[in-house]
């Protein structure tokens, strides 16, 4: 993992989506809804999924999106281990 970008050097909108979908996991794991990442990381819902299909592809998080459109995400265990090294390292400074 030591090859990784700061965290600073990301797209801002891939940065503030990472930023929250490392907040719910921090706080007890569980996929936040589409809904609350986009209002928490203050991402468009358009922007919100491009983003998230982007991580989805290179398998940093995962999510689910019903017929209705509602859905969840969280941080894949490689998603979780870059944010730990981004945002643990982040907090250290």
């Amino acid at each position: 993992m030591t090859d990784l970008p700061p965290i600073a050097q990301l797209d801002p909108n891939i940065a503030a989506l990472l930023a929250q979908l490392w907040r719910a996991a921090s706080s007890g794991g569980q996929p936040w809804s589409l809904a609350r990442l986009a209002k928490q990381s203050g991402l468009g819902m358009s922007t919100l999924l491009r983003c998230l299909h982007q991580l989805a592809e290179l398998e940093l998080a995962r999510m689910e999106i019903q017929d209705n459109g509602r859905g969840r995400a969280w941080l894949s265990e490689e998603g979780l281990a870059c944010c730990r090294e981004w945002f643990d390292a982040s907090d250290q400074n």
